[in-house]
């Protein structure tokens, strides 16, 4: 029975030599995610403070040449902020966690972004920017725009790295679909009088961390990682990157993508309309003004808590401020706040420990005080880990100004805000009348959600409303749910119930209300599976109301 024997311990010793692998794996891709987790908190926390001062000057500063200064700041901010970016989305991918979201969308408004863009980084090389947009093309589209522009961004600025002369043709035109009369092709293009890629370094384009002709290219920016991402997100959206090339002469690069078309509006002269846009740039305008209300920040950087309190100053929000744990909780103890803002990671005591201590005593006064985390944490699966930890919300450094208002918005009690006057001309002159796309969603009945709302402008300003709060409503559902928080689910499920009802969704409505009669019997099994249906539902409504918060 030797060989037997020979044989088992083999194959133990194989078995044990695969685990090995296997646990130095795992413990390497832990080690990767802790990295990049770290490298994004540590890299972005200074770019948020340039970033953030930096928008300031161009605030308040009338002085042409200083906000030429400042403008050429903006663009190499967000520059490197880009190849951050790019590092921690390879990493999504890689991982299997990048997500493809639909939403509605302009398509005039992302040419006008892109073409702004572009324009800037091409002029500053003498190159030209030519537009070949099919005047035909659908513009109110629905899929995910944020990977869309981040694709074409992408293909623009490798075209004029990659151009000494000349310049680059942006296309766009549409395919439609015979057997999907909803659906186009969206078909975009990119052609350069660049350098052009050798038959041979075909393959190398999409390699990770690699470049063409690195000896050659040694002076121009990047990660090396841009065409990887985009043929990945490519990939995941069903499409694919075509490459056409003449090596000393320029290259092609196009792809076309399936689109929902939520209106056949034709796009039309996009020229004359993104003229008319650069022409009337708007100064910033805060959204509303809060004088009476009252919030915390917590941030170990002084620098970061001047960005945020600059950011507000013109809102008028009444601001604290506290540079570590202990003060915050200190402070959290004698006043009560609106909403507080709180850095996770600070020396001693990080913000989910600083959060725990204001929270542990029920009597506490900001018990119930909505607290969203401020974070460098970029990487895939932060929300989870905040909402878990007990957090409402959090908001990624760069603090961007909008984003920082609108989440203000929503957390700040209503009666405490003042909508600025000029939002609310801006409301009474363009939000009175009803879009067409509304009428087709089946979910929700526009004549019963205008009776409940008084009128057609605030029906919509309710919509609006349920559409950027709805997500937040899911997500501590869940969390509560989940906990086994039988009493905040419920709250959440009420709170659902009254705004389903106010915008006109019964169905809704009346699902939350089964949710509630199930908890008075105490039926968990019906409970659990109307609480399913309840999600997806509200979740979808919320996807198919989203365009009403761009406009």
């Amino acid at each position: 029975f030797l060989w037997l024997t020979e044989d088992i311990d083999n194959e133990k010793k194989e078995r044990d030599k695969l685990l090995d692998l296997s646990e130095r794996a795992i413990a390497a891709s832990e080690a990767k995610s802790s990295f990049l987790s770290n490298m994004s908190h540590e890299i972005r926390t200074p770019i948020n403070a340039v970033l953030g001062m930096n928008e300031m000057i161009l605030r308040e500063c009338d002085d042409r040449n200083i906000l030429e200064y400042s403008e050429s700041i903006r663009t190499a901010g967000s520059t490197l902020l880009g190849l951050v970016n790019d590092i921690l989305d390879f990493s999504k991918i890689e991982a299997g966690k990048m997500e493809i979201i639909p939403v509605d969308y302009n398509l005039a408004t992302v040419l006008k972004d892109l073409v702004n863009m572009i324009k800037t980084r091409a002029e500053a090389k003498e190159l030209q920017v030519l537009t070949a947009f099919d005047r035909e093309t659908p513009q109110y589209l629905k899929g995910d725009e944020v990977r869309l522009k981040q694709i074409i961004t992408n293909i623009l600025t490798n075209a004029v790295k990659y151009t000494e002369q000349g310049g680059i043709t942006f296309g766009v035109s549409f395919e439609k679909i015979p057997e999907d009369k909803g659906s186009i092709y969206l078909c975009v293009s990119v052609k350069d009088t660049g350098i052009g890629i050798k038959p041979e370094d075909m393959e190398k384009l999409f390699s990770k961390f690699e470049r063409i002709e690195e000896k050659r290219n040694r002076n121009i920016e990047g990660t090396g990682l841009g065409m990887n991402i985009t043929q990945s997100l490519l990939e995941l959206m069903g499409s694919r990157l075509e490459v056409e090339s003449t090596y000393g002469e320029g290259s092609t690069f196009s792809f076309r993508i399936r689109q929902t078309v939520r209106k056949w509006d034709a796009l039309g002269n996009y020229e004359d309309a993104y003229k008319r846009s650069v022409s009337s740039r708007s100064k910033y305008k805060e959204s509303f003004t809060a004088p009476d209300a009252k919030v915390l920040v917590v941030d170990d950087m002084p620098m970061n808590i001047l960005v945020f309190t600059s950011l507000l100053k013109q809102t008028g929000v009444q601001i604290d401020t506290a540079e570590n744990g202990d003060d915050a909780v200190a402070l959290a103890a004698k006043s009560r706040y609106d909403v507080i803002f709180l850095d996770h990671m600070m020396p001693n005591k990080d913000g989910i420990e600083t959060l725990k201590e204001i929270k542990a005593d029920e009597k506490a006064v900001n018990a119930n005080t909505p607290t969203i985390c401020l974070t460098a944490n970029a990487i895939s699966g932060a929300r989870e880990k905040y909402i878990n930890a007990g957090f409402d919300d959090y908001l990624t450094k760069p603090i961007e100004s909008d984003k920082l208002e609108e989440m203000l918005y929503e957390y700040l009690p209503h009666d405490k805000i003042l909508r600025s006057a000029v939002i609310e001309q801006q409301a009474a002159e363009s939000e009175d009348k009803i879009p067409d796309f509304l009428f087709a969603i089946t979910e929700i009945d526009i004549v019963t959600g205008i009776k409940y709302c008084g009128s057609e402008k605030l029906y919509l300003d309710a919509l609006r409303s349920y559409a950027k709060s709805i997500n937040n409503y899911l997500f501590r559902l869940k969390k509560y749910w989940i906990s086994g928080n039988i009493k905040d689910t419920m709250v959440m499920v009420h709170n659902i119930k009254s705004a389903s009802r106010t915008i006109g969704a019964e169905w809704i409505s009346n699902l939350a209300l089964a949710v509630e009669t199930a908890e008075s019997i105490d039926d968990r099994n019906s409970m659990r599976d109307n609480l399913e249906v309840l999600v997806d539902r509200c979740k979808r409504l919320g996807e198919q109301l989203f365009a009403l918060t761009r406009d």
